[in-house]
């Protein structure tokens, strides 16, 4: 039996389906992300599991307990919000030892608990100042403290990582994922950062209009997306959408709507007559100055950009504009605008979506 099992999850606001019947499992231990734009929903499923929203049909099973009419407080959930939420006029200490004093825990194991999780996440020595006097990393520590001392079944991140720079965001995911993985918590983080849901997760639930489109490893997310949403919002991807008319072997010649034909490869025969959307991903395209073996295309290039460890290429070819990433192994991009170039790639990188 799954630790967490949401069914036919909906909600509806001013007649708009913004859960539109969604279902998923999690199993115990599990960093589950919800991932997709503004407005998909993904809020909105972590609200209704915390219990500060009331679905219009569905179930949400915790730990084999049906818990849709329990009260927030009976939940036994964690949760960190983007804001922190912390008590301005506390010390971090008494913000930590909030959640325990609510459930009248002796003085002693209280201190005990909130030391224990102070030394957790490297906040030792900070008990007794106050929340303006923190970092915006040390502010997400204390939320994060204070959810997990109260040793809750299931824990619930809505965009807790958002308001921190760059560098201290990345440092976090880092410190994030080690204390969650100590503690084996089931944790349900949402966030909108494609880099943060890869980084962070052992599933991803990718959202979209109230739907869940997509939900598997971060690998198979990456490399293998269900749909032409998937593949577009989870990083970038160039798209090829036409018609399947010529087979020879593994390669296929895919008519184009602009009337260019693309020659592709691919292990999984589409079928000839077939209206498909193939993609590819920058990265995993090669670039060469000489004619390489086996298929390729012909492009021109029209911007280039230095990105310190890579460079960006953008290509005129096959009626349309080509992007490509690639190492810079001399630490300068090798080719110049008007340069034209062979554009190659493994047939085992091409992604094959449904029309």
């Amino acid at each position: 039996m799954p630790f967490l099992s949401i069914k036919d999850l909906t909600k509806i606001y001013d007649g708009q389906r913004v859960l539109d019947s969604i279902s998923f499992d999690v199993e115990q231990g599990t960093f589950l992300s919800l991932l997709g734009p503004s407005g998909c929903g993904k809020t909105t499923t972590l609200r209704v599991i915390a219990g500060f929203v009331r679905p219009d049909g569905g179930s949400v099973n915790l730990n084999g307990i049906l818990i849709n009419n329990l009260p927030t407080y009976k939940r036994n959930i964690g949760m960190v919000f983007q804001s922190y939420a912390l008590f301005p006029h506390m010390t971090v200490e008494q913000n930590i030892a909030y959640g325990l004093e609510q459930r009248r825990l002796p003085r002693n194991e209280i201190r005990k608990e909130v030391a224990q999780v102070l030394e957790m996440v490297q906040l030792t020595g900070y008990e007794k100042r106050k929340p303006k006097q923190l970092s915006g990393g040390q502010q997400q520590r204390v939320a994060l403290a204070r959810a997990l001392v109260i040793k809750p079944s299931l824990l619930l991140l809505d965009e807790s990582l958002s308001a921190l720079d760059k560098k201290l965001r990345v440092e976090m995911q880092v410190e994030l994922r080690q204390i969650q993985q100590k503690v084996g918590i089931t944790t349900i983080f949402v966030t909108h950062d494609q880099e943060e849901a890869l980084t962070l997760s052992d599933k991803i639930a990718v959202m979209d209009k109230g739907r869940i489109v997509q939900l598997d490893t971060p690998v198979n997310v990456y490399e293998r997306p269900a749909t032409t949403f998937v593949a577009g919002f989870l990083g970038k991807a160039n798209f090829f959408k036409g018609s399947v008319v010529e087979k020879h072997g593994d390669v296929y010649q895919l008519k184009m709507e602009n009337g260019h034909v693309l020659p592709f490869e691919s292990l999984r025969d589409p079928g000839v007559g077939t209206d498909l959307t193939v993609a590819v991903r920058p990265e995993k395209i090669a670039l060469s100055g000489e004619e390489p073996e086996g298929t390729w295309i012909k492009g021109t290039v029209k911007f280039t950009t230095y990105a310190g460890d890579r460079s960006l290429y953008r290509l005129e070819a096959l009626g349309q504009t080509i992007e490509v990433e690639r190492q810079n192994s001399l630490g300068i991009s090798e080719f110049k605008i008007h340069d034209e170039v062979y554009i190659s790639w493994d047939k085992s990188n091409t992604l094959l979506l449904d029309r």
